[in-house]
């Protein structure tokens, strides 16, 4: 319904548009906005074109549009838009889609349908009034200067232009016009009413006047689609009457027709028929002809002639795919009538004396410069073949071609025949386009070689010179001396056609002739040839071992540079060298990067570079803290000091080895491939013409010009004649007839002898006398090798026709050859060893390859390294011989393990046989690290397991809730999913721990594990009066701005970890020029670490942050004191010197640590103190931090008043610090004190004291402490440098006073401890673990560093 309303319009509007009376065409009143309808309506065409198919139906363009410009042309609007609309519907219909003809069966229809409506638009424009207004309106428009042209007046120009490509261009239909030549076709029909009009005329100007240069291209196109049906060589020896070659040529084509006609009848008339005509049908035999059985042929009609038979009647045709099939020639020249071919040769004659140069020069500086549209290039060369034959044909000037005759030319051509070739192989939809436009550049260059020839027999002496130099250019350069050949063997019948083959061989042709003739008058030729020079990569080298340095060497070595490395190590030799131990790039794993790095810092110290080892030594620190394989990151100097040594001492570096060069007694240059690089390269030699034309003796190429020479009936006599020659030359000239023994030519050889046009026919007689040749040599051949009948069969290279001739494998040089051949046990013993040394190769063996290892091992030791690597590579087990190359092998340990080794394996199982990844937590702590199936045997070997089951990993337990277990702070008696979070978070996070029952002991040390993986930041304890004095240096730089910014930073990061809960650190990015030139200044960047913002601490780090330890009302605070200090308002001078947040908040009810009542002492509880507003508030701001970050807020406490905490309220210990212990636990922190929880049960603990904060506001009251179960007690001493004991204390009655002199030493005056201490018992030295804080990562106080030192005993359960 819809297509059938849109058709009614479309006559509607078209039947609007006005009438004819038959003398005069009268429009309507509103044509003009028909016409635009009409504009509009093809705008909105769809790609099924259908409104212009349409549109096409109603004849539109023959009955309305064409009459409205003829006779309506003085309306200058609808002259333009009705033009618009002619070149809209006449746009050439391949454009339309794509370039690419369409293969489904509906738009091939829609395809067809358009082309031939286009076809009766063309019909329709043969009028001549209709272009004598058209070339009127141009004239006018062409004679106004450059500068007076309006911007319509171009577009007009354009558009008429256009309008004549479009109905030029428009396919010719041979079958519906059955126009034969010297008649006037459709297209010539055009072309003599664009004669009459005088656009030709027009034409000419356009190309050589220098205003119109941006119309050349327009008019290179035009004169293309003119010229496409003419040959060159007819349109320029056309003359008022036929030429004495046309009517020799038209005489011999008769004749040949007549002999056909005469021989068909003696044939026939030599056919012998019985007396008696035979009307009956029979059934026959055939004697002497067997049929699939014994018997003989059954026939089912008389049979005359023996070799009428064909049993190939029936069969049916091999089907061919539509994309295997030999592209179609598209040929369109003809001979049109004789006005047109004369004023067509005056038009070719004026332009090439007045034009040609001129435009091919604009178009080919268009061309490079990329101002023409694409492919435009294709006009350009077809410009060039056919105006260079035009002239060479007619009256032969060389200065009318000039601009196209150079070296440059030869190069542009060769680069687009390169570049369509690799175009028909990637856009394989348009290979017919590409196939035509590589057909055009390959004419061209026909045609370039062509003019030289002429130019050789020119009789201008300085002619042929200029000849000779170009021919020395060409023949110079190896890509344009090899273009034919490579174009030869690059022939494909499913891309390309059998004219351009055709082309392709008579271009060989000339080509040859050039070259023999150039080669002959100049017995030396010079020329360029790529070379491949052989690069030795490396010569052999031989190793000289070096032994291994002993122990008291390595002793007398460290004995000598411990002093340096000692002040090195306590900083005294000035600051160390950057090095850099991990790489982010690398392929290597992390512990290979560890390894690499341990064993670059043992090559430093034996190298006495010691800088730069402990530069490295402590970079590795940093980057790889876990596990402190390179040290902890709280080891004393003298620490590392005793660790540096052990590096030293340790054999981590094998052996290394010193090359010496040896000689190369090899040299075999067949077999160099695997040592030498090729590399092209360009030298000069003399040419040998001969080896080049043996390289024509090649596979692809014989089977091209066998292809075109089995169509040597309808070839011409001039290709036949090419074909010929260069047969002769393989053949006679270079002793290379095998070449030829193929059973296909031997067909065509017979084909030509019964051929009866040979008496007449030049070409056939040669054809049959280089036939004769040719098979007297193979019958020649076939006395000696027998083989030859089957070489039949196959094409052959040079190489195979000289073995036939000559023997197989006898011509390389008989014994030699032969030595060299590989047997058949010989290859079964090269596959044999290469299986097995490319498996497991044998101990004692690592410094050999496979290669190595296979000559040492075969039987034939007359084998080189290179012979048995080009033999793998021909058996195709390798590809390179990289592969054989063995990598360098780790250090593995010895397999015999030591009693130091058995004793320290027996000691981990015992410490480890509860836990739940026995083997994997014994290989973590083993010094020698050991694969884990020796491990596992080792085991059993010792008799510590009896099933290898029992080693396998337990599945972790389902978490039990056990109130006896409880501890930490914050838990309530009746909080019973605290522990089941904590034993939930403990067995996730290490599936090796015993079965979810995790000792006190053990979570604190994996939680100070965890803390210390990364490089930590101490924000700073900070008043508002630091901040204020900061912040004045950076208010006087003009960086208002940017401390805004920065206060408006923290106001949001605080937003959003009140409203989230999240912690995390918050980078922040500069978006500003101001903020970024800010962040570089040194004041602001003070400024931003006074306030806590954490600057960039790893070379992975590129931003600074908001570290996740500052609080939400320490943020608040922070940005509040910038801003005031930004307004300039004064601080209050009761809180100036007040620390800003975050600070040690108190514990509150909910989170005090549940004590276990012990049978030797139980403390008094005392009352709780009513908490304070201000109370509340510091631990809300507590409570806001990140569970993973609590225990770093309170690392950063200034000193602590003792009147203001309660004696029940036990003093939080710092989390840094790292305690020392008899019990091999060096990595126990002092937070061991207190019970430590994971993070997500802190996270659930503190979801239940809002609950319970909630519950006391309602009314509801705690539970009493007798509820609670009894925890740990611990006993703190606090040791002096006196020798006398310490007292005890219990850790939840400790105060402390920080001593801030220099000495940083605690003083016993300065202690305060409860009364009940003196009733304990002494703390055995085995139990006490102490504790030496200096660290310079404490806060810092107002006078100095503060130092504790103190001794921590424990009872165990």
């Amino acid at each position: 319904m819809a297509d059938a309303l849109l058709h009614a319009e479309l006559l509607a509007a078209c039947s609007a548009l006005g009438y004819s009376d038959g003398a005069k065409y009268h429009k309507e009143a509103d044509c003009l906005e028909t016409v635009k309808d009409l504009v509009r309506y093809l705008r909105k065409d769809d790609e099924s074109h259908e409104i212009r198919r349409a549109l096409g139906d109603t004849r539109v363009v023959q009955t309305d549009l064409i009459p409205i410009v003829r006779e309506h042309s003085q309306d200058s609007e609808l002259f333009d838009v009705t033009l618009r609309l002619l070149v809209n519907l006449t746009n050439p219909v391949l454009l339309l889609f794509r370039e690419e003809l369409p293969e489904e069966k509906v738009t091939r229809q829609q395809f067809l349908h358009l082309v031939s409506q286009q076809q009766g638009y063309k019909e329709a424009f043969v009028e001549e009034k209709v272009w004598a207004v058209l070339v009127g309106k141009l004239g006018e428009l062409l004679q106004l200067d450059w500068e007076n042209r309006q911007e319509d007046d171009k577009l007009i120009i354009e558009r008429i232009l256009i309008l004549v490509r479009n109905i030029l261009s428009v396919p010719a239909s041979p079958e519906d016009e059955k126009r034969t030549d010297d008649d006037a076709s459709v297209h010539d029909q055009v072309l003599w009413a664009l004669h009459l009009a005088g656009f030709e005329d027009l034409l000419l100007y356009i190309a050589s006047s220098e205003n119109e240069q941006d119309l050349c291209m327009h008019a290179l196109e035009i004169i293309s689609l003119m010229l496409r049906e003419q040959d060159p060589a007819q349109l320029a020896q056309a003359g008022l009457q036929r030429s004495q070659s046309e009517k020799e040529k038209d005489e011999k084509e008769l004749i040949e027709i007549r002999q056909r006609e005469a021989l068909k009848k003696q044939q026939q008339k030599q056919k012998q028929y019985s007396a008696r005509h035979s009307r009956f049908g029979g059934t026959y035999y055939v004697q002497n002809m067997k049929s699939i059985s014994d018997r003989d042929l059954i026939s089912h009609q008389p049979v005359s002639d023996i070799r009428s038979l064909n049993f190939d009647k029936a069969k049916r045709p091999k089907k061919v795919a539509k994309n295997r099939m030999a592209m179609r020639d598209v040929n369109t020249t003809r001979r049109s009538t004789l006005a047109i071919r004369l004023f067509l040769q005056e038009f070719c004659i004026e332009f090439l004396n007045g034009a040609y140069n001129s435009i091919m020069y604009i178009v080919k500086d268009n061309l490079n410069r990329a101002r023409a549209q694409e492919h435009d290039e294709s006009y350009y060369l077809w410009a060039m073949k056919f105006f260079m034959e035009f002239n060479r044909h007619h009256q032969f000037k060389i200065e009318l071609v000039s601009e196209t005759l150079s070296v440059q030319t030869f190069h542009y051509i060769q680069t687009n025949l390169d570049t369509y070739y690799e175009m028909m192989t990637t856009d394989k939809k348009k290979i017919p386009l590409w196939s035509r436009r590589m057909h055009k550049a390959l004419k061209a260059y026909q045609e370039l070689l062509m003019t030289l020839a002429y130019m050789d027999k020119s009789d201008n002496a300085s002619v042929r010179e200029s000849s000779k130099v170009l021919k020395s250019k060409v023949f110079y350069v190896v890509e344009y001396r090899e273009m034919v050949m490579n174009l030869l063997q690059n022939y494909d019948p499913v891309k390309l056609s059998s004219t351009y083959l055709k082309d392709l061989v008579e271009t060989t042709h000339i080509f040859m002739k050039l070259l023999e003739s150039f080669c002959g008058k100049s017995k030396h030729v010079i020329v360029q040839k790529k070379v491949k020079k052989a690069k030795k990569k490396k010569p052999k080298v031989q190793s000289k071992t070096e032994s291994e340095p002993t122990e008291h060497e390595l002793q007398d070595l460290w004995d000598e540079m411990s002093a340096e490395l000692s002040a090195i190590v306590q900083g005294e030799a000035g600051d160390l060298p950057d090095t850099v131990p991990f790489d982010a790039l690398s392929e290597q794993t992390d512990d290979e990067q560890k390894e690499a790095a341990m064993r670059k810092i043992n090559r430093y110290l034996r190298k006495k570079e010691l800088a730069e080892a402990v530069s490295l030594m402590r970079s590795a620190r940093e980057v790889w803290p876990e596990g402190d394989v390179f040290g902890s990151q709280a080891m004393e100097q003298s620490e590392e000091f005793l660790a540096l040594r052990e590096i030293f001492m340790a054999n981590l570096n094998p052996v290394e080895n010193t090359p010496t060069d040896i000689p190369d007694e090899e040299e075999d240059d067949d077999e160099e491939e695997e040592e030498e690089e090729s590399m092209m390269q360009i030298s000069e030699q003399e040419f040998d013409l001969t080896n080049f034309v043996r390289r024509f003796a090649n596979t692809k190429i014989m089977q091209a010009y066998c292809r075109l020479f089995r169509n040597y009936g309808s070839n011409s006599n001039h290709t036949n004649h090419c074909i010929l020659r260069m047969f002769h030359r393989i053949a006679w000239d270079h002793k290379l007839p095998a070449m030829f023994f193929q059973a296909s030519l031997f067909c065509i050889f017979q084909k030509a002898m019964e051929d009866p046009r040979q008496k007449t026919n030049d070409s056939i007689r040669e054809i049959v006398k280089f036939g004769k040749y040719i098979i007297r040599q193979f019958f020649k051949v076939a006395e000696t090798n027998p083989k030859v009948f089957v070489e039949l069969l196959f094409f052959k290279t040079n190489k195979e026709a000289l073995e036939i001739e000559c023997g197989y494998s006898e011509q390389d040089g008989g014994k030699k050859a032969m030595k060299q051949a590989w047997r058949e046990e010989e290859e079964e013993e090269l596959l044999r060893l290469f299986e097995e040394f490319s498996r497991a190769p044998p101990e004692g063996a690592e410094d050999k390859d496979v290669a190595d290892l296979i000559l040492e091992n075969l039987i034939n030791q007359t084998r080189t390294r290179r012979m048995v690597i080009k033999k793998l590579k021909d058996m195709h087990l390798i590809r390179d011989v990289k592969e054989l190359t063995r990598k360098t092998v780790k250090v593995k340990p010895a397999k015999v393990w030591s009693e130091v080794e058995e004793e320290e394996l027996k000691m981990l199982f015992e410490e480890y046989k509860d836990a739940m990844d026995i083997v994997g937590r014994i290989m973590d702590n083993m010094i020698t690290k050991r694969p884990k199936h020796r491990v596992v045997d080792k085991i059993l070997e010792l008799g510590l397991v009896e099933d290898k089951k029992e080693l396998r990993k337990k599945r972790p337990k389902k978490p039990q809730v056990r109130k006896s277990r409880k501890s930490g702070y914050g838990g309530d008696d009746d909080d019973e999913g605290n522990d089941g979070d904590s034993d939930d978070v403990q067995s996730e996070g290490s599936s090796d721990d015993e079965g979810g029952s995790v000792s006190r002991s053990e979570v604190p040390k994996k939680a100070g594990k965890a803390a210390s993986k990364a490089p930590t930041f101490t924000v700073p304890v900070v008043t508002p009066a630091l901040i204020t004095k900061s912040l004045n240096t950076v208010l006087e730089a003009n960086m208002q701005e940017a401390v805004e910014w920065i206060a408006g930073v923290l106001i949001d990061v605080a937003e959003d970890r009140e409203e989230d809960g999240d912690f995390e650190p918050v980078p922040i990015l500069a978006m500003t020029e101001t903020c970024t030139d800010a962040m570089e200044d040194e004041k602001f960047m003070e400024l931003l670490k006074l306030i806590g913002i954490q600057p960039p601490l790893t070379n992975q780090e590129m931003f600074w942050r908001v570290p996740s330890k500052l609080t939400v009302e320490g943020l608040k605070k922070r940005a509040q004191y910038l801003r005031q200090g930004i307004s300039g308002e004064t601080l209050d001078s009761e809180s100036a010197d007040v620390p800003l947040e975050p600070v040690e908040a108190q514990p509150s009810q909910e989170e005090k640590p549940k004590k276990k009542k012990s049978a030797k002492a139980q403390p008094k509880s005392k009352p709780k103190p009513k908490k304070t507003k201000k109370r509340q508030n510091d631990l809300s701001d507590s409570e806001n931090i990140n569970p993973e970050d609590k225990e770093n807020y309170y690392k950063f406490v200034p000193t602590v008043n003792t009147e203001d905490v309660d004696d029940s309220v036990p003093l939080v210990p710092q989390r840094s610090r790292v305690v020392e212990d008899d019990s091999s636990d060096d990595d126990t922190p002092l937070s061991s004190i207190s019970r430590a929880r994971s993070p997500l049960a802190s996270k659930r603990a503190s979801k239940k004291r809002q609950m319970s904060d909630e519950g006391n506001d309602s009314g509801a009251e705690l539970k009493t402490e007798e509820d609670k179960s009894s925890k740990k007690k611990r006993r703190l001493i606090i040791a002096d440098d006196s020798d006398e004991d310490s007292p005890v204390v219990e850790s939840h009655d400790l105060r402390l006073h920080l001593d801030t002199e220099s000495s940083g030493m605690l003083d016993d005056a300065n202690m305060s401890v409860d009364e009940d201490v003196g009733s304990e018992k002494r703390v055995n030295a085995s139990q006490r673990r102490m504790l030496d804080s200096d660290s310079e990562d404490d806060v810092p106080l107002a006078s100095g560093r503060q130092k504790a030192r103190a001794v921590i005993d424990s009872d165990e359960d």
